[in-house]
């Protein structure tokens, strides 16, 4: 669902969620903001995407992601006492190790206005590999770029 950079390679499509969920070209989409942390992500003919809902426990927060039609397709939840602000993504509900997909961790900085995560694909966390993806933008301005693992090489960009 999103675009990549003009002028960058060209990567062929994989899935990290399921197939189903790659568009064969760009696609603007616009993502709505709603109380309690809810999202509602359409495309520019107001067509419901994705929905993305907070289900918080006691001790975690949480959101579930959700097809159009309500169909849960990932859960997001916040790994709590992690040192760099790390999110757990599992498939559908589930919450077991064997159904996570991968780990996001933002790295902290005491005046950082900038976003940076590091992603990393559930079948590398045991390794000491690199991160498979980073996200680097700005909160405020609304425009992030997706890089392949450490790598400057841009496969994604993000803009308001």
């Amino acid at each position: 669902m999103m675009a990549q950079p003009s002028g960058a390679p060209v990567f062929p499509p994989f899935s990290v969620i399921s197939p189903e969920f790659i568009a064969p070209e760009s696609l603007e989409i616009i993502v709505d903001k709603y109380p309690c942390r809810s999202l509602v992500i359409t495309d520019v003919n107001h067509k419901i995407l994705l929905k993305v809902k907070p289900c918080d426990t006691t001790f975690h927060r949480q959101n579930v992601l959700l097809d159009a039609n309500d169909k849960p397709i990932a859960m997001l939840r916040d790994k709590g006492m992690s040192m760099h602000s790390r999110w757990n993504v599992f498939k559908g509900e589930s919450k077991s190790d064997s159904d996570m997909i991968f780990s996001a961790s933002k790295e902290h900085a005491v005046f950082q206005f900038k976003i940076n995560i590091r992603v990393t694909l559930a079948n590398k966390m045991r390794s000491n590999e690199l991160c498979d993806f980073r996200i680097k933008g700005s909160w405020s301005k609304g425009n992030f770029t997706i890089y392949m693992g450490d790598s400057s090489t841009a496969i994604a960009e993000v803009a308001s």
